[in-house]
């Protein structure tokens, strides 16, 4: 594509070029790439011009105006400008292909999944980008993070489109909205999950993290909005929305449920509003998970897909989400261990409350919190596994640049108690709470989930709760 042609609209210096793709990694340059000069947080991408030109980039797009020697566009934010550049490069694929967002602090994930198994069993092709798997419908790759940048969603979509997929099923982090990475992309779907302390570390208050998540649906205009009818801020999301749908507990919710029994293996439930039935199992535990199973009943129905007449095969179709209430059924003594990535005080929260509807005997809780974010939560887990937990082991989780044992100390801070105990090393605490669980126990290990490292100093270590668990 012509630079010209690309750039249509913004401010473009030094002629025109051929343009073959597009970056904003100066190590991933190539010949022929229009190279995206980003300020990060750690790096300025204008600092690396120099090594993308000897690269062989044909243009720059830029906010420092300097005397370049090759073409470059000018403006004021290169965050914003990518994505809209990144969606005439791949021709708009969001145009083409329902693009379904989803924000929330807990179960962005575990819905994406039941979307996207949902839709899969109705004979659809489904691309996907989250937390865990990057897919384009035909293959999926791990992710780097929940929300990739602009250019990658664009790439994705594209790709998503080549394989044949209707529909692409996505998570928007709040650092994803608020850092532009959704421009470009046209919402068909905004969900909102629920809302709870998380991110301080990088958004400073709840006020500013709050706004993050409403820009999904105040800034990119979804033709329909599925709202969490009982968290307390779901007013503030329906705000100015065109086709509002809502999911619940409450009486005023469009599709409701009513939970008749809770166990290991699943939930029985029924059914109201928009669609009624009785008696449906829904093969994956916990209360929380209905609220995402209700928000993914109703974007197939907004999607125009038959869900009635296949209500009980569609839930049944929902597979296990790796690293989410991921139930391990050992042999020994007739202990269960869930794995679980619940890494905020509301997810550790639902988890344990959840788990106690159906325990035989002792919750043993294995936990930690990560290094380099809001400290401010640590007491609150320790608090909350405390009040739910008949036993404690804390431990390192992604430590990071922190200190473990400074952690630990912040989260022992929310205790009163003393039925716990520390081990810092991750792999010893498992292999504790395993060896002292008696016949009936259920070990939680909680916080990593479906991540296969430990972060420490900058580095990522091979690690894996779900293949201790196993070894131990």
């Amino acid at each position: 594509m012509r630079l010209y042609k690309l750039a249509e609209g913004f401010k473009v210096k030094g002629g025109d070029t051929e343009i073959t793709g597009i970056v904003y990694d100066s190590r991933l340059t190539k010949k022929g790439d229009l190279f995206i000069a980003l300020r990060g947080r750690r790096f300025d991408g204008h600092e690396f011009i120099g090594d993308v030109i000897k690269k062989g980039a044909h243009a720059l797009c830029v906010e420092k105006d300097e005397n370049y020697p090759i073409p470059y566009i000018l403006v004021k934010n290169t965050r914003e400008a990518m994505g809209i550049l990144a969606a005439r490069f791949y021709n708009y694929p969001s145009t083409r292909v329902r693009t379904i967002a989803i924000t929330g602090t807990n179960g962005k994930t575990t819905t994406a999944f039941i979307i996207k198994d949902m839709l899969e069993f109705m004979g659809e092709k489904v691309g996907l980008l989250g937390t865990i798997h990057y897919c384009n419908g035909e293959i999926c790759r791990e992710a780097e993070r929940t929300t990739p940048e602009s250019v990658d969603i664009q790439r994705f979509l594209k790709e998503a489109e080549d394989t044949g997929c209707r529909f692409f099923v996505m998570e928007a982090s709040s650092a994803g909205i608020e850092e532009k990475r959704l421009v470009g992309t046209q919402i068909h779907t905004a969900i909102f999950t629920n809302f709870s302390r998380e991110h301080l570390e990088y958004h400073g208050t709840m006020e500013n993290y709050l706004n993050a998540k409403l820009k999904l649906f105040r800034e990119y205009s979804p033709e329909y909005s599925i709202i969490n009818e009982d968290d307390p801020h779901a007013s503030l999301f329906k705000e100015n929305q065109k086709n509002v749908f809502t999911f619940g507990f409450s009486e005023g919710a469009d599709i409701r449920a009513e939970i008749k029994t809770i166990s290991l293996d699943g939930t029985l439930l029924n059914l109201h509003g928009l669609i009624e039935e009785e008696n449906i199992y829904l093969p994956i535990p916990g209360k929380f998970n209905v609220y995402n199973m209700m928000a993914a009943l109703l974007t197939l129905h907004v999607l125009k897909i038959p869900v009635k007449e296949n209500l009980k095969a569609i839930i049944q179709s929902i597979k296990g989400i790796p690293g989410r209430f991921e139930v391990l059924k050992g042999s020994k003594c007739d202990i269960n261990v869930i794995i679980d990535y619940a890494h905020t005080p509301e997810a550790l929260e639902n988890l344990l409350e959840s788990i106690r509807t159906f325990r035989k005997k002792r919750v043993i809780t294995v936990f930690g919190a990560g290094g380099d974010r809001d400290r401010g939560k640590r007491p609150l887990f320790g608090n909350i596994a405390e009040k739910l937990s008949d036993f404690m082991v804390i431990t390192s989780d992604n430590p990071r640049n922190e200190d473990p044992e400074s952690i630990i100390q912040d989260i022992i801070a929310g205790i009163k108690g003393a039925n716990f105990i520390t081990i810092i090393d991750r792999k010893d605490a498992i292999y504790y709470a395993i060896e002292h669980a008696q016949p009936g126990d259920i070990i939680v290990i909680a916080g990593k989930g479906h991540e296969t490292y430990q972060e420490i100093k900058d580095k990522k270590y091979p690690f894996s709760d779900k293949e201790i668990s196993l070894e131990a």
